[in-house]
C-alpha cells in the first residue's frame, strides 16, 4: 500500500469489500499510508446472486 500510495500521491481514498472493514486492517492501513480515506462498500442483505455494487465495480475493472 505504501508504495502504490507513494506513485500516486493524488490518491486520496480507497475502496475496499467488507471483508477489510476489521481493525487489524485500519491500523496496518494507518501505519503504512496515513493520508488515505478508506469507505467499505458493503452488500445489501436483501441483494441475492450477484449484484454490481457502486465504485467497488470500477475499480475490480481497472484491475482486471
Amino acid at each position: 500500500m505504501a508504495t502504490l500510495f507513494g506513485l500516486y500521491p493524488f490518491l486520496v481514498k480507497l475502496f475496499a469489500d467488507g471483508g477489510y472493514q476489521g481493525e487489524q486492517f485500519q491500523t496496518g492501513l494507518k501505519k503504512a499510508v496515513a493520508a488515505v480515506n478508506v469507505e467499505i462498500v458493503k452488500r445489501s442483505d436483501q441483494a441475492k446472486g450477484f449484484v454490481v455494487l457502486p465504485k467497488r465495480w470500477v475499480v475490480e475493472r481497472t484491475f482486471a
